[in-house]
């Protein structure tokens, strides 16, 4: 089977995902928000009230009339009787039309509390910060006074009802992953939990006669650690799945069809992703069992470097007694060398999930690209190459990123073979180098998307 392009392999992907997305969203559940971090929300979220819910003070210091100081200066400050305090959480303090008789009136105000309301005379309408305002105090008579020394503007320091959310204003979108500054916006309006999408339900198998399990303390000779089965776990959780690792399986065709026929069997996955045993060695076992399991195969085989043997099918499940078919669940079948595996679970894997979730692909940043080793910015040549490709498929390339001089740059990871794993510890973020470009230069702008 020859290789689609890459852009063709996301169309499918795309394709695949919106006939079983909708059987998807059908299934959701209500969740605390405390609990709704980076997960999906299911409806459109909308305040019930509007904030706040009455005009508040947003400093410590004096409610009074702004009126009443516009002749207040250095020399000849205006004095105001302090008749109470009012905290946040308290009713509104009422000032009688009696306690207005004398010089203008004034009252204590918190932050965050609602302003005193006056029964006659000029409103309370301002709050002057303590920082600006003298206290005295008449201990003959237990009377407090403030002096202003300067005017203060009308509705100075203070909150109005409604100027922050109004009812019915939208909190979260449908469809939006619900993020921390969601989560305040909803606890602001009193709302305690919000209905979203049930998490993707994800099996992952590892293949290989050669890999150990990790329970064992030591490592037989010629055989290897599984890398791949913790990393694609990790990975998915951090995504927002829910996931299995089922563990290991060898290189046998008759146990590698039951145990992906058992995983089937169970009806509780979206998705089974294998790692291993995908392109065309005798050892290469997954794309015979996946067709002998009845499978629709959407692509194997993918124009991109790494990760060209990936695998992509739809599995139905025949186990029902009256011969029909169960919807079906996808497969992803990843290349077993450790970085292609991670490349296309980041760019063949994740948009599907996204996909499947009402959710589009991330738009990639862009950075100028750095030369391999700074000093090969020599004066005889301004733009060396930094790296050259075939240009006859895309190419994921481990980099680090960082920010400079008021503008994002990135370093391409040299040493780059898809089963060496330290250099991708180093990177933080992939290349996209599109099919057709055949070199790149110090300073070409590139496509970057983060790692993790």
């Amino acid at each position: 089977m020859m290789a689609i392009l890459y852009s063709e392999a996301l169309q499918l992907i795309q394709a695949e995902a919106q006939q079983h997305r909708d059987a998807f969203v059908a299934d959701g559940e209500p969740v605390p928000i405390s609990q709704a971090r980076n997960r999906i929300a299911r409806e459109t979220v909308t305040s019930p009230i509007s904030t706040p819910n009455f005009d508040t003070s947003a400093m410590d210091g004096y409610a009074l009339s702004s009126s009443a100081t516009q002749d207040a200066t250095i020399d000849h400050p205006v004095t105001f009787e302090v008749k109470g305090m009012i905290a946040a959480g308290d009713e509104p303090l009422l000032i009688a039309a009696d306690e207005q008789s004398g010089p203008p009136v004034c009252v204590e105000i918190m932050t965050g509390a609602p302003f005193p309301t006056s029964v006659s005379g000029a409103e309370l309408d301002c709050c002057v910060r303590n920082e600006d305002v003298t206290v005295t105090v008449d201990e003959a008579f237990s009377r407090r006074y403030i002096r202003v020394f300067k005017p203060a503007n009308a509705r100075q320091n203070r909150r109005l009802a409604g100027s922050d959310f109004k009812k019915s204003d939208v909190l979260v979108d449908v469809g939006e992953v619900v993020h921390p500054g969601h989560i305040l916006s909803m606890a602001s309006v009193g709302i305690t939990e919000i209905a979203v999408m049930r998490k993707p339900r994800v099996a992952v198998v590892s293949t290989g006669s050669e890999l150990l399990p990790s329970s064992l303390d030591h490592s037989p000779l010629y055989r290897i650690s599984d890398a791949n089965g913790p990393y694609l776990t990790a990975t998915l959780e951090s995504w927002g799945a829910s996931v299995d690792f089922l563990g290991i399986v060898h290189d046998d065709a008759e146990t590698l069809e039951q145990s992906l026929a058992s995983i089937l069997r169970k009806k509780e996955y979206d998705m089974i992703i294998t790692s291993g045993a995908v392109s065309a060695g005798r050892c290469d076992l997954i794309p015979g069992v996946i067709r002998r399991l009845n499978a629709r195969v959407v692509f194997h085989k993918v124009a991109m470097r790494p990760g060209h043997p990936v695998l992509f099918a739809q599995i139905p499940d025949s186990s029902s007694n009256d011969g029909h078919l169960w919807p079906e669940t996808a497969f992803f079948g990843l290349p077993g060398n450790p970085v292609a595996s991670a490349a296309c679970l980041r760019f063949l894997v994740l948009p599907y999930l996204k996909y499947l979730q009402h959710q589009r692909p991330d738009d990639p940043s862009h950075a100028y690209l750095l030369p391999p080793d700074d000093r090969e910015t020599s004066t005889t040549k301004e733009h060396p190459v930094v790296s050259t490709f075939r240009g006859d498929m895309d190419v994921f390339r481990p980099a680090l990123v960082r920010g400079s001089s008021g503008h994002v740059q990135v370093k391409l990871i040299q040493d780059h073979s898809p089963g060496k794993i330290k250099p991708f510890l180093h990177s933080n973020c992939w290349i996209h180098i599109d099919r057709g470009v055949s070199e790149l230069k110090a300073g070409d702008i590139v496509d970057i998307y983060p790692s993790h």
